[in-house]
Formats: structure tokens, sequence, C-alpha cells
């Protein structure tokens, strides 16, 4: 029940955040707080197999040969939390 909850978070996170998204490393340091990064990468990878989110690579604006990696809320994932699709039973989203 815990990774439901988690992915519940991480979806509404996201969900503030659209549809920019949000840098790998700020993600990490928000919820880094409550869960431990090995929850928090199983949850990505969930929401990323299941395509409520995507993980988008950018060039990173100063170092060249280095990547930026980006989560975003897919328009599936912005479907699912307002209700216009069937709920996912591995993810609880708090509604109210």
């Amino acid at each position: 029940m815990k990774d439901n909850i988690l992915r519940g978070k991480i979806l509404d996170l996201l969900k503030r955040v659209y549809p920019d998204g949000i840098e790998q490393k700020t993600f990490y340091s928000v919820l880094f707080q409550y869960h431990k990064p090995d929850e928090i990468r199983a949850s990505l990878e969930y929401l990323i197999d299941t395509g409520f989110i995507s993980l988008n690579e950018r060039p990173h604006p100063v170092f060249e040969q280095e990547k930026v990696q980006w989560y975003k809320l897919s328009p599936t994932g912005v479907n699912l939390l307002e209700g216009n699709i069937k709920e996912d039973p591995g993810i609880l989203i708090q509604r109210g």
C-alpha cells in the first residue's frame, strides 16, 4: 500500500508543474525527505512502464557531454488524475 501512496504523490507532484515536468535531481530532493531512493525509483519505473509519466533526456545547459533527465506527466496520467479513465489498482489518488 505504501508504494500505491507514493505513486499517487508522484503523479500529484507532476500535475502541479504540468506541462513542464521536473528535473531528476530536484524531483528526488523533494521526495527524499519521506521516501528511500529505491522506493522512489521503483515507483517511477512503474509509472513510466504504465505510461502515466515519461522520462526525457535533454542536453545539460552548461556541461555539453552531460544529459539532464526530466520526468513529465503524460496525457494518460492527466486523464487518470482527472478521473477520465479507469483507475489503476497500483496507484492511490487522493481526491478532494
